[in-house]
C-alpha cells in the first residue's frame, strides 16, 4: 500500500513539473516575441495604424485601405516581404512598436519631440495642421476663443496635445476622428482640434460642421520604428525619395486628395521632400 503511495506521488511530481517546464517556455516565448526576438513570420512587415484617419487609414469593406496603407506596401515589396495591418487604437501605436508586435507604425503621426523618446522616425511623408472644427454659427472663430471651451480630440493625437495647452479648456478624448465629430454635431462639445487631412474628408458627413481657415499647427507625418533600427529606417527613408521621384508618390496624393489637391502642393520643394 505504501509502495503503490509512493509512485502516485512521485507520478504526480513529474506530471506538475511537465506542467511547470511548459508554463514556464510559454512565458519565455511570450516576452521573447513581445522583445522582437522571434517575429511572427520574417515574410511579413508588420505595420500597426489606426483606422479612422481618412484618407491615411480607414476601412473600407472589411479592409484596413489608405494612402499610408498603399505607401508601406511599396516599402515592404522593396523590402521583398508581403504588407500585415494590424489596426488599434492610436495611443497603443508605439507601445506595441517598443514591445516589438509591430515593425513601424504608420498611421499619420506627426513628429514630435516626446515621440522621438521613444521610436525612430522616418524623414517626414506629409505636411500637415491641426484645424479647428466647430458647429455652424458658432461664436469660436479663432484659436484666442477656444479658452475655457469644451473641446473634442481623438486620443494620443496632436490634436490631444494642442487642446491640454488651452487655458481652461475641458477636454474629452474620442478613439477616432468620426467619434469625436459625431459629438460635436450632437452638441456634446463645443470645438473639435484635429488633423486638416481627416477633418476635411469627415467633415462633408456632418453639414452642420465646418471648418475654420487658420491652422493652429504645423507639423510633418513620419514612419516611426524601433529605437535603434537605422537598417529600416535607412531603406525606407530610401523607398518614400523613390516614390517621390518615379511619380508613385504623386499618383497616391491624386487617388487620396485629388488631382486639385496635387497642384496647391510643390513636391519638389515641399518640407517633406527629402533631401
Amino acid at each position: 500500500m505504501d509502495k503503490r503511495k509512493n509512485n502516485h506521488f512521485g507520478i504526480s511530481w513529474i506530471f506538475g513539473g511537465i506542467f511547470f517546464v511548459v508554463i514556464i517556455t510559454a512565458m519565455f516565448l511570450d516576452i521573447m516575441s513581445r522583445e522582437g526576438v522571434f517575429r511572427q513570420n520574417n515574410n511579413y512587415l508588420v505595420i500597426g495604424t489606426n483606422a479612422g484617419f481618412k484618407p491615411f487609414e480607414y476601412q473600407e469593406n472589411g479592409n484596413v485601405v489608405g494612402f499610408d496603407i498603399d505607401m508601406s506596401r511599396e516599402i515592404a515589396k522593396k523590402l521583398g516581404k508581403e504588407l500585415k495591418v494590424s489596426d488599434m487604437s492610436f495611443d497603443g501605436l508605439l507601445p506595441a512598436l517598443e514591445s516589438g508586435q509591430i515593425d513601424m507604425a504608420v498611421a499619420g503621426m506627426s513628429v514630435t519631440p516626446e515621440r522621438e523618446k521613444n521610436a525612430l522616425f522616418s524623414a517626414p511623408y506629409f505636411s500637415a495642421a491641426q484645424k479647428i472644427i466647430v458647429r455652424k454659427g458658432s461664436r469660436i472663430r479663432n484659436k484666442f476663443q477656444l479658452a475655457g471651451e469644451h473641446i473634442g480630440v481623438q486620443l494620443g493625437t496632436t490634436g490631444d496635445n494642442v487642446a491640454r495647452g488651452i487655458s481652461g479648456s475641458k477636454i474629452s478624448q474620442f478613439p477616432n476622428a468620426p467619434s469625436v465629430l459625431q459629438e460635436l454635431s450632437s452638441g456634446g462639445i463645443e470645438a473639435v482640434i484635429l488633423d486638416e487631412a481627416p477633418a476635411s474628408q469627415y467633415v462633408v458627413n456632418f453639414p452642420d460642421l465646418e471648418i475654420l481657415s487658420s491652422p493652429l499647427t504645423s507639423e510633418n507625418y513620419a514612419i516611426a520604428m524601433k529605437k535603434g533600427n537605422e537598417e529600416l529606417k535607412n531603406k525606407v527613408d530610401e523607398e518614400i525619395k523613390q516614390m517621390k521621384k518615379d511619380g508613385r508618390y504623386k499618383n497616391l496624393v491624386i487617388k487620396y486628395f485629388g488631382e486639385d489637391y496635387y497642384r496647391n502642393i510643390n513636391t519638389e520643394e515641399d518640407s517633406t521632400e527629402l533631401k
